[in-house]
Order: structure tokens, then sequence, then C-alpha cells
């Protein structure tokens, strides 16, 4: 197994890694754990200030690490830069706040006092897709550091110039050089980290595939994990909504990223009574979005990650059409070079097909009618998915109850579903369990240690 970039636009092949030996990665995780052993002495105030320091590298060059991301995986330029941004965010969020987050708490109970302490584990083996390749990276190690963990990255395979860019920030913003590093290793090397008695805990970003892997791994050795897997987000719009909105809402949380993200809205269930309106002015502007280099400043949707990726979601429009499915725009299958994929919206779509019970990665959207209430909710939750949900309504009665009805891990009312560092993300189901960011991200790495005085 190697680790090479290539350009899904221009095809444009980057340097070759090669996987590291058995005996390297041993000294990698002994050098990691020694380091981690002498960090988690430090003060909370001081792991957090390396955060700040590293905040600061990301924004100062959120330009050349924009461009890597695009090189790797498509993203638009625009977009990359602005997911570098948000792991500056990120990392402002914990640089102020991990200090609270952290700080022993006192709890009365029947055995006298008893104070919470907040100690880290040892070691978080991340495992992160290419998607965002920064973002989600970002969002798992910093909170892991500043709670006074040791981490090793294990990324996506396709894109290791992002790795060796964050290592070398993480680095430069002073954090030891051995308590986090990047691992250029095979999937059979991850089971063994996982089983590693130094490795305390796992935190995997990815398929259902990889995620039924590591899951398996980790309880198999008795190890904390958490899994962020697929969505197939549900989208629905009440007859009061706002439709402009909405429709605005839905072309961003499709086809930002390419639609390439777990969070992106998958299926858009419309009102009846307001299905016609909604479509027309939807397809209309799908239709308006640019396509192509997404070096282009103008350009909205880029190629998707590779050509396989870009034949997948051919064929689920292909069986989606077979089994009724109606194109409202868009050719349901990849330009003739390239992983190019046109914006695509179907119609009339079955509950049963795959755009309705796979996960769509890329640019692609059903449109569903819904007559009533209970109607539309029973059909959001049948999905094996539950990460997000979008409702649009004017009636704050129904949004709320809407938001407790929906099984998943997030509901956005009147806006698309996106990550905020300061609010807790994860999902339920198939989308996986554990949580990110936050505070309540931030303690899936330390041990809740309960000390009690009588």
């Amino acid at each position: 197994m190697a680790y090479q970039s290539i350009n899904p636009f221009s095809g444009e092949k980057g340097i070759v890694h090669e996987t590291i030996s058995g005996d390297e990665l041993g000294g990698i995780i002994e050098s990691c754990s020694e380091a981690q052993q002498n960090w988690k002495k430090r003060a909370v105030e001081e792991r957090a200030g390396f955060a700040g320091s590293l905040a600061e590298i990301l924004e100062n060059r959120s330009d050349e690490y924009g461009r890597i991301i695009t090189s790797e995986m498509g993203k638009p330029y625009t977009q990359a830069v602005a997911e570098v941004k948000k792991c500056a965010l990120a990392c402002r969020y914990y640089e102020s706040g991990a200090a609270g987050f952290l700080r022993p708490e006192p709890r009365e109970s029947s055995q006298g006092v008893t104070m919470l302490r907040y100690d880290p584990l040892g070691i978080v083996l991340a495992v992160m897709p290419w998607n965002f390749p920064f973002w989600q990276v970002i969002r798992c190690i910093v909170p892991a550091l500043v709670s006074g963990n040791g981490v090793l990255l294990k990324h996506a395979s396709n894109v290791p110039a992002s790795a060796l860019a964050i290592e070398e920030a993480v680095r430069e913003a002073g954090f030891p050089e051995p308590l986090f590093r990047n691992l250029f290793v095979t999937h059979e090397q991850v089971s063994s980290i996982i089983e590693h008695r130094k490795v305390s805990s796992v935190s995997l970003t990815g398929s259902n595939i990889a995620g039924a892997r590591i899951a398996s791994a980790a309880g198999s050795a008795v190890k904390r994990c958490v899994l962020e897997l697929g969505g197939s987000d549900p989208f629905i719009v009440f007859p009061d909504a706002d439709i402009k909105s909405s429709v605005e809402g839905a072309i961003t949380g499709r086809f930002q990223n390419n639609g390439q993200s777990c969070i992106a809205t998958k299926r858009i269930y419309l009102h009846k009574d307001i299905f016609n309106e909604f479509s027309s002015l939807f397809v209309e502007r799908v239709k308006s979005l640019k396509v192509g280099d997404p070096m282009d400043p103008e350009v909205y949707i880029g190629p998707v990650v590779n050509r396989s990726a870009a034949e997948e979601l051919a064929e689920q429009v292909t069986k989606s059409v077979k089994m009724g499915a109606r194109l409202l725009c868009g050719k349901g299958r990849p330009e003739e070079k390239g992983s190019l994929f046109s914006p695509t919206v179907l119609a009339d779509v079955a509950d049963d097909s795959p755009v309705a019970t796979e996960e769509t990665f890329g640019p692609v959207v059903p449109l569903f009618s819904f007559s009533d209430y209970n109607e539309v909710i029973s059909r959001v939750n049948s999905s094996r998915f539950g990460l997000g949900a979008s409702v649009w309504t004017g009636n704050s009665d129904l949004a709320m109850q809407a938001a407790t009805d929906i099984e998943s891990g997030t509901v956005t009312i009147n806006g698309f579903t996106r990550s905020d560092p300061a609010v807790p993300f994860g999902g339920i189901k198939e989308s996986g369990y554990g949580r990110e960011l936050s505070d309540l991200g931030l303690y899936e790495f330390v041990n809740i240690k309960s000390v009690t005085h009588f």
C-alpha cells in the first residue's frame, strides 16, 4: 500500500510515500508514549497555548494549505481556504476553553465530597478521511492534545501532502515532536496500533465499512472508540417556510465540497403544496452553478475525488431511474474525462431506491413529496443513518416537535446542517457514536476520575 495524491481535475500525480516498517512503527509509538508522560504534567493553560500558536500558523498559511487541499481532493479553492480558517477557529476555541473544561469539579454525595478529575488517557489513534483533509484532523487532534494526550494520525492514502503539512504545522506550533506523528501505515498495521498496550483509544471519521472494522478491533482490545460515519441527511420544507431561503439553504447544504460531506443535504422532502414552486426554483439555481476547474474562483462544483466515485454515483442514479425516478437536471453520469459530475436532481423517487437508502457522496439529490407531518417523520426516520437533519418552517412549535421526533445527532432549523467548534457533533444508528467538538468532544479523550474524601 502506498500513499499518493492524484489531482482529480488534472490527473497530475504527487509523490509516492511508502508505508513504514513494523519496527519503525513500534519505535514511534514508544517515543509518543514517552513524550505524552511528560506532556500530561504541564499545566492545561500551557498546553492550550500551543493550540493558539497552531491557529496563527493556519491563518497565515490558509492560501498555501488551501492549494494543497484542492490539488489532492478537488474541493473548490475558496472552500478549501475557508476550511483551513475554520480549523484555526477550532484551535482558538480550545485555547480559551480547555482550562475550564478540564478544571476539577466537586460533587456532593452520600459518601462525602467527590472531586471529578479529567485526566488524559494516553495515546489517541486518529483515522481520518480525505473529504475535509484539514478540518477532520484538527477537530480531533487539538482537543486530544490540549487535554494531555499524544496523537498518532493515520490519514487517507490520497491526501499525504495534507497529512505532512498538518504534522509540520503542529511541530512548528511548539508541540513536542514525538507527541504527534503522521503515519503512513497499512490497514493491517492500523489493527496492530489499536492493539498496542500504550494506545488508549481511537477516533475514526469515515465510511461505515471502515467504521465497522475499526470498532471491531477497538472492541476486541477493549479500547475507547469514537465513530463519525456516513449520513443521508433529510432536508424537510413545510408549506409555511420561506421558499427562497430554503432553496438557497439546499443549494449550499447539498453542493458545497462538491457534495462530498457526511452532513450534506441528501434527501429533500417538500410538502405537496410547495413542491412545484420549490423544485422549479431549485432546479433553476442548480443549472446556474458553474462546474469545472476547482482553482477557478467562479467554480462552485469541482470534481468528485476520483473516477471510481463518479461511476458509483452514476450507478446509484441509473438504478434509481430504472425504479421510476425522473431526471429534472443533470446527466446523471460522469463527464467524458476526469471525475467531474454535473449536479443532478431527481423527482418521483422511490423510497427504496439507491439515492434514497444509500449515502450519495457527490452532487446528486432526490426530491420527495409528502402530505402530512407524521408521514414525513416516518419516512425520514426509516433511514439507517442518523447524522444530521434540516427543518424549514415558520412555526416554532412545529420546528421543535420535528427536532424532537427526528432520529439524528443534529437538527438545524431554517438553516443547512454544519459543524461549529462549540457544538457537539456526531450521529446515531449507522452514523456512528460518540461526539466531537465542544467540551463533550474533549471528554471523549479523558478519564473522568472520581476522587472521594471522607
